[in-house]
């Protein structure tokens, strides 16, 4: 409800005294009067509307502040759904099966190789459903709880993948492996056979239920002479810690 604010009389009263100390001044004798009355009657006056003038400013700055709160909160959620939607047409974009179903979810903390998002058992999450950004496979759901859950990523200590290796360029198959979790963003690629030829640059993809996904790309390649296997590593494409909006595929695969 709108409410009216009046001028105070203090107002008034210092427009009369103006008024006759201008009339007064033209004739000259006002000035010994005028310094006397400054000290005990218009500086006062003056404070008083001072103070007025602060305290309705203040009222008009806080709708100001209000409002501009408002606008804020506004900007982060179209800031939010912007993301989102910029995530779900990477996502589109990937060659994923089209029988795949996807949940948006949000990320809000990161402790070491694991992912804790904002849904959890209430919005229908089991263990063991895929999290993907993209095209990239992130990891598995956990621990789930009512209204948040866990997602233990492909770096998290001794996690497993049956991965193969795919060529960058030509999308020829160079070998298979398992990759290992080994922490701290780290993967390995193991037990690939010492006739197959991956090298820097490859991709290592999983496939789950007729969908690959890009676990993350061949920085090195390591083989022992007179070992049967070569091992190599991995780095993941993406930083955990800029993960905002990722998404889970529903049901297990």
């Amino acid at each position: 409800m709108f409410v009216k604010k009046s001028f105070p009389r203090p107002f008034f009263y210092l427009l009369a005294v103006f008024t006759i100390f201008f009339l007064l001044g033209l004739t000259g004798i006002s000035r010994p009067f005028r310094q006397l009355a400054e000290k005990t009657l218009i500086i006062p006056l003056r404070e008083k509307i001072f103070r007025w003038q602060k305290t309705f400013k203040k009222d008009s700055n806080s709708d100001i502040l209000k409002n501009e709160s408002n606008l804020a909160e506004l900007q982060i959620k179209n800031a939010a759904l912007l993301e989102e939607n910029q995530e779900l047409r990477r996502l589109l974009s990937a060659p994923l099966p089209k029988n795949w179903q996807f949940l948006p979810v949000k990320v809000i903390g990161v402790e070491g190789e694991i992912l804790i998002i904002d849904t959890g058992g209430k919005d229908g999450l089991i263990r063991g459903m895929v999290a993907v950004s993209g095209g990239s496979y992130i990891g598995r759901v956990d621990d789930v709880s009512e209204g948040v859950a866990k997602i233990k990523m492909a770096s998290f200590l001794e996690e497993k993948l049956s991965v193969k290796i795919v060529d960058k360029d030509s999308g020829q198959i160079d070998g298979r492996a398992l990759a290992v979790g080994r922490g701290l963003d780290r993967i390995n690629l193991e037990q690939i056979l010492s006739s197959e030829w991956p090298k820097k640059g490859d991709l290592a993809m999983v496939s789950l239920s007729g969908g690959d996904l890009l676990v993350g790309e061949i920085s090195d390649v390591i083989q022992v002479k007179g070992e049967p296997f070569k091992t190599a590593t991995v780095k993941t494409l993406f930083n955990p810690e800029d993960l905002s909006t990722i998404f889970l595929v529903r049901g297990k695969l």
